[in-house]
């Protein structure tokens, strides 16, 4: 059964129309899920197709991108968690409010309804701590986005079994010191 009060319908003026896909430019492309059905001149049914990118009040369309449901290839369970994030764009102004839902050492699930908007790399800022976390956006879906981590330091094994250290400059004359890596997510 559908749900049709998930859906709306708009008039949007679509351009470089071809075989695999077109651009429409609506006031209301904000409102456009990952899947939408649009009404061509010619043809007698909706043609499907999925938004792939956004822009100020247009959007690009494909009709042969398939959406695909994320599959599990974590080696790592992530934790379940509401922590309020502001997410943004390292080469634009572009912010948005998100919710992190989940997290491990590696990544992140993202929950926002305008999850379509976010750049495949992108900065996560928490409240509370004071370096952004980077990332690239792995897979999304209509309002979520799994985030894979870019950690700026990679663990060092310390060779005896012991604990894994990444080395931090301190600010004296270029000496190394010894940090033991934590992660706000978990073991």
């Amino acid at each position: 059964m559908i749900d049709l009060s998930d859906m709306s319908c708009f008039e949007a003026t679509a351009y470089k129309l071809a075989d695999d896909g077109c651009w429409i430019v609506s006031e209301k492309v904000d409102q456009l899920k990952e899947e939408i059905g649009l009404r061509l001149p010619g043809y007698d049914k909706l043609v499907r197709g999925t938004v792939v990118a956004f822009g100020d009040n247009e959007a690009q369309i494909s009709f042969s991108a398939k959406v695909q449901a994320p599959q599990e290839r974590r080696g790592e369970k992530r934790q379940r968690v509401l922590i309020s994030a502001i997410v943004s764009c390292p080469q634009s102004a572009l912010t948005m409010k998100c919710k992190i839902v989940d997290a491990s050492k590696s990544g992140c699930r993202l929950e926002s309804e305008k999850i379509a908007r976010l750049p495949q790399e992108l900065e996560i800022s928490i409240p509370g701590l004071d370096v952004p976390m980077t990332g690239n956006i792995v897979w999304r879906s209509a309002n979520q986005a799994g985030v894979k981590f870019s950690w700026p330091l990679q663990p060092q094994s310390s060779g005896a079994g012991g604990e894994s250290i990444g080395a931090v400059r301190s600010g004296k004359s270029g000496e190394r010191k010894p940090r033991k890596r934590v992660s706000a997510f978990g073991d």
